[in-house]
């Protein structure tokens, strides 16, 4: 099954009325830069270890922070476990849900986002084996996130301790965390005024950036998402109008707590609740309209 994710997804009249354009294009040196720039490899599979995927219980959060990296790559087919579906996104993506969807079924370049245990404790480890073998064969472009640099099928391997990357040498292994720190680097020319410690999504780096040009405040994720002060082209308006136009009707005496949970799956640090309040704040101010959000969008932060 494939869904349609996205926070610039609207309905009626506010499709023409909104356009903060997709955040990557507002960098130029988006349009140069290739899946090659960031990896240096021709390989068509590459498994990318995300340290973020590893965590769990409490501390499992924003395990989909890799989307907008990629996403900026062309990457926009997603596959990854409902688990981390809240119902929201801050970037377009078609997401693949693992259980509905057979190997051939799919198109590349294709990203799958997943964990060692996701593969081999629920039910994805014969989909990534046969996405690999697909991608050795066509030469598509198929990038495993996942929590280890050597991601095992053991139904598929008879030596035990084997992982995917030894029995299909020509596959590349990197680092997420690297790959990012080149991108805020090269892409965004180091024009991000988050710390990277706080976060590696690179989506809320650009916010960041594009708040520092006009003299917004920057430099906290809490502080992008004040909206009384975020500039009028700002990507982070199109989080208060997923909200308004997908959620109004069936969570409205839960808004916070959804917004909140909503948030975890592409925040690594912060307070979610409080991010979560300033989106509720503009769409009570607002009065859950869509008109009136674009008019206050429009306004000069002075007079919010």
């Amino acid at each position: 099954m494939i869904i349609q994710h996205g926070g610039r997804a609207v309905s009626g009249n506010t499709a023409n009325e909104m356009d903060t354009r997709i955040w990557y294009e507002r960098f130029d040196a988006v349009e140069s830069t290739d899946l090659v720039d960031l990896t240096h490899t021709e390989a068509s599979t590459i498994v990318v270890r995300d340290e973020q995927l590893a965590k769990r219980d409490k501390q499992a959060r924003a395990q989909l922070r890799s989307l907008p990296l990629f996403g900026a790559l062309g990457f926009d087919r997603v596959v990854h476990t409902d688990l981390w579906d809240n119902a929201y996104s801050p970037v377009e993506y078609e997401h693949v849900d693992p259980d509905a969807v057979e190997a051939g079924e799919v198109t590349f370049p294709l990203l799958h986002v997943v964990t060692q245990d996701g593969i081999t404790e629920y039910g994805e480890e014969q989909l990534v084996r046969e996405l690999v073998e697909r991608s050795q064969a066509e030469g598509g472009r198929y990038v495993l996130v996942t929590d280890t640099t050597a991601p095992k099928t053991p139904t598929y391997t008879k030596k035990p301790g084997r992982s995917l990357v030894d029995d299909f040498p020509p596959i590349a292994v990197r680092d997420y965390a690297s790959m990012a720190n080149t991108f805020l680097e090269e892409v965004l020319e180091g024009r991000s005024r988050l710390p990277v410690v706080d976060t590696r999504n690179v989506f809320l780096h650009a916010a960041s950036a594009l708040h520092d040009a006009s003299g917004a405040p920057a430099d906290g994720i809490e502080a992008l998402f004040d909206y009384t002060q975020a500039p009028t082209d700002s990507p982070v308006w199109d989080s208060a109008r997923f909200f308004l136009v997908h959620e109004l009707e069936n969570v409205l005496e839960d808004y916070s707590e959804h917004i909140r949970e909503a948030l975890r799956s592409w925040l690594e640090a912060g307070d979610t609740q409080k991010v979560a309040n300033h989106i509720l704040e503009v769409l009570q101010v607002c009065d859950y309209d869509a008109s009136t959000l674009e008019d206050y969008r429009q306004r000069d932060p002075n007079y919010r």
